[in-house]
């Protein structure tokens, strides 16, 4: 047995150093050490969807079927300290996800933790929600277009029956590989009440904020351009093209983000939704440009000319979902109280949900030299809504199904979509 827990861990350590999200399930292989209070564990997850586009219009996205995520997780407990990380490897191309080491200590009015390295920052319900736990294919739009995702930062974590408190500072970007510029710095946290948190009922209450410096990007006629991007794709991630909802912003200086949120569960039913709100001012320095532009044929003549045909202004973009699910059979729903999310199911069960989404990105003016390079980077609004069923043949395997009809400003699109799941 020894000999075989030996090749286990080896394994693994050995596939990690060639490859140098989260879970809310229990990985199936445990490794204790009951003397020293350690524990090891090693798990996967496997997603494999399918998806039809009906689209009576012109444009084009690719029906068929993809390996949406592949992961090896594992994780090791030792005391109070807690280290996860986990590596994905579909679509035949390595990326590093969550990898973390956590610190916690338990008073008398609740728990505290403290979190260092590359995880989800935690301004937003749906990506701290994992999506072995999610009951729709894809999150929502508005959610992978304007929330935050995964940083490299530091957090402090407080949570009881009543609260949730989880703010960090994270670095702009993980691998300070930016062109030019000084990695930035955001802020972010998310705070949530429960007035009522009981076995089989749950309210919370919440609202997060996010503050970034945008300082990394490239250098333009010698002054550095800053940019941001901000994108979803049709809440599908067999063809997880953004070319329908997608916006470039060049300049970009500061960054804002607002959500509120709310989530109500009772036995075998919940609902959920969140608003996500964004805004982004613009800086850049006018007369060195106007300057660099002078010796071209088609230069400008004063600077009120350029500025003309190179507006800049603050942009303002925002979206909303609401969720809502039942389940038929396999019992009630259960809630965390350190993420504030509805876990996954942990037996079979079968269930219908249902979503409506709203996004808004087309409240932009890009300048002439953006816009004709990339006329495609210049938003969109969208509506969708979705209703699926979702089946549980046990805690390890799972199937999902749903129809999601999309409108966007000149187009839509219906989209059929399963997926099958296996994770231990």
């Amino acid at each position: 047995m020894k000999r075989f827990a030996l090749f286990v861990i080896m394994s693994y350590l050995s596939f990690a150093a060639v490859f140098p999200q989260d879970f809310d399930s229990k990985p199936a292989v445990n490794i204790e050490n009951k003397k020293e209070d350690l524990r090891f564990t090693i798990g996967a997850r496997f997603m494999a969807d399918a998806a039809y586009y009906a689209n009576p219009g012109e444009s084009v996205i690719n029906s068929g079927a993809a390996i949406t995520d592949a992961r090896i997780r594992t994780s090791m407990t030792y005391h109070n300290w807690y280290f996860y990380a986990d590596f994905d490897f579909s679509r035949g191309k390595f990326s590093q996800k969550n990898i973390f080491l956590q610190y916690a200590f338990n008073k008398k009015c609740g728990n505290h933790l403290v979190k260092a390295g590359y995880y989800n920052d935690p301004a937003t319900m749906a990506n701290n929600t994992s999506r072995g736990s999610l009951h729709f294919i894809s999150r929502a739009a508005p959610v992978n277009a304007l929330a935050p995702g995964r940083e490299l930062g530091l957090s402090y974590i407080f949570y009881n029956k009543e609260f949730l408190v989880n703010q960090g500072v994270f670095a702009e970007n993980k691998y300070n590989d930016q062109l030019s510029g000084f990695q930035g710095l955001t802020l972010g946290g998310r705070w949530i009440w429960r007035p009522f948190n009981h076995t089989g009922e749950v309210l919370h209450i919440g609202a997060s904020f996010r503050h970034a410096k945008i300082s990394t990007g490239v250098k333009v006629d010698g002054v550095l351009r800053t940019q941001l991007n901000l994108g979803s794709s049709l809440e599908t991630y067999t063809d997880p093209t953004k070319n329908f909802l997608s916006v470039s912003l060049p300049w970009a200086d500061h960054d804002y983000y607002f959500s509120g949120e709310f989530l109500y569960m009772k036995n075998n039913f919940f609902a959920r939704g969140e608003y996500l709100f964004r805004h982004v001012t613009k800086k850049r320095d006018d007369n060195a440009l106007f300057d660099a532009q002078k010796g071209r044929d088609d230069a400008f003549a004063t600077i009120e000319e350029w500025r003309a045909a190179n507006p800049l202004s603050s942009d303002t973009f925002h979206g909303a979902y609401v969720e809502a699910g039942y389940k038929i059979l396999g019992g009630g729903y259960a809630y965390s109280d350190v993420d504030g999310v509805i876990k996954g199911a942990s037996k079979e069960a079968l269930e219908i949900v249902a979503r409506y989404s709203y996004l808004d990105i087309d409240d932009v003016l890009l300048p002439d030299e953006i816009r004709s390079v990339t006329p495609q980077l210049s938003g969109n609004r969208m509506h969708a809504a979705t209703v699926g069923v979702n089946y549980a043949f046990n805690k390890y395997v799972k199937l999902l199904f749903s129809y999601t009809y999309s409108h966007l400003e000149t187009d839509h699109f219906n989209t059929l979509q399963a997926r099958l799941m296996f994770q231990f």
